[in-house]
């Protein structure tokens, strides 16, 4: 069987402390990983739908403000489950995968990995807290996308 063509998203803002967590970890990854492909973007747009219809597995890596700094928090997403409010100023992964869908006829696996920041201010480079989550993105998400019975 061949394997599952994965694809890592990265999304944030680099000049805004933490946020850029998500870009982040598509660099640290890219040598590590080399068989994976990866995109790093500002935020999500509906562009990429046609490029996520062609994998089999989805990884988004984002930071967020929510939860104990420092922390890793993992989710898995459906298409057709989406958050209210989600397709404002801030795409939900989740609205991609229902795009792939509906646009393409095919969304792939997916999952959200989240590191929680703790600074969000202008400004180059992460706290503390954000690259201890950083380092633990870059240790789970290998060890995710070998054992596919966790999606």
């Amino acid at each position: 069987m061949a394997a599952a063509r994965t694809l890592l998203i990265g999304y944030g803002n680099t000049l805004r402390g933490d946020d850029a967590l998500g870009p982040m970890a598509v660099e640290q990854m890219r040598a590590a990983l080399p068989y994976l492909e990866f995109v790093s973007c500002h935020q999500l747009g509906p562009e990429l739908a046609g490029q996520m219809a062609a994998f089999d597995c989805v990884v988004f890596l984002d930071a967020s403000s929510a939860g104990e700094p420092g922390t890793v928090q993992l989710q898995r997403l459906q298409a057709g489950v989406t958050p209210a409010g989600s397709f404002t100023h801030h795409m939900h992964p989740a609205v991609l995968l229902e795009l792939a869908q509906t646009l393409y006829g095919r969304a792939p696996k997916a999952m959200l990995a989240t590191g929680v920041g703790a600074s969000f201010e202008s400004g180059e480079g992460l706290s503390e807290a954000a690259q201890r989550a950083l380092d633990e993105i870059c240790r789970v998400v290998p060890r995710l996308l070998q054992s596919p019975d966790l999606w």
